[in-house]
């Protein structure tokens, strides 16, 4: 197995520990508790971004996406823009009034999200779509509007925050490393099942039906875009290899 291979088995290996997870009898084992599951789900995104990244741009990437993670958290939190929310204990330790693991879980998100598509705009869309279906169960419990929302408990203005706090770690990202992002079927599919399994199952458990089949309907759509666009982009660059002269002959760029 190469090494691109192991790193998605791993990937998809916590994607049937999340799928596990979501068995109501085993609601109450801490092994998969939504702390152990979002604990895991870093363990996986900082092993797998160095070896995919390498070193030096994965760590860009922690810094970037955790410092401006907070940085935007903060600012909500103390503006209070989006609505006013407060995280629950269950998050401890806190920096401020802002969970230490809540910068690690922003440059987690958006670095699955990155891989997904061809575009970084796009990449910020997905993000979003992840808390669509993760705000209404886990607001419930880690975090709380007072008051609630419109969506579910959701203030609707906190889709735009998270909107703008993925763009701007991408914009950043971006002007330090002039690294452009490229989707892979592996990834599209590794962010497909991280929304059924992490968004859209615990929306259903509870009795959030409504939140759930939203979510269902709108990554189903989403990752089937993403995917036709892979496809076209990649037919697109195949076409363009094979159109292109080769060296040596006349055109082309041999002695």
């Amino acid at each position: 197995m190469d090494r691109q291979s192991f790193l998605w088995a791993f990937a998809f290996a916590y994607i049937a520990y999340a799928a596990i997870g979501d068995l109501p009898s085993l609601a109450a084992n801490p092994i998969f508790s939504t702390t152990a599951s979002a604990g895991l789900f870093v363990v996986l995104y900082l092993g797998h971004s160095y070896v995919y990244l390498g070193i030096k741009t994965a760590t860009k990437f922690l810094l970037v996406s955790a410092v401006l993670g907070y940085l935007f958290e903060f600012l909500f939190i103390s503006t209070g823009w989006l609505g006013t929310y407060v995280y629950t204990a269950d998050l401890s330790p806190f920096i401020g009034p802002i969970p230490a693991f809540i910068p690690l879980l922003w440059a987690s998100l958006t670095y699955f999200c990155m891989l997904s598509a061809d575009s970084y705009l796009v990449s910020a869309f997905l993000v979003v779509l992840l808390d669509v279906a993760f705000d209404p169960k886990f607001s419930t419990t880690l975090w709380r509007w007072v008051p609630p929302g419109q969506y579910f408990g959701v203030p609707i203005a906190n889709f735009a925050g998270w909107l703008v706090t993925s763009a701007a770690i991408y914009l950043a990202f971006y002007l330090v490393t002039r690294r452009r992002t490229r989707s892979t079927n592996r990834a599209i599919a590794f962010y497909y099942h991280i929304g059924i399994f992490v968004g859209v199952v615990p929306d259903l458990v509870p009795g959030l039906y409504g939140a759930g089949e939203i979510s269902f309907v709108l990554f189903s759509i989403a990752c089937l875009l993403i995917y036709l666009n892979s496809r076209r982009v990649a037919g697109r660059k195949g076409a363009e290899q094979r159109l292109a002269p080769s060296s040596g002959t006349p055109g082309g760029t041999g002695n």
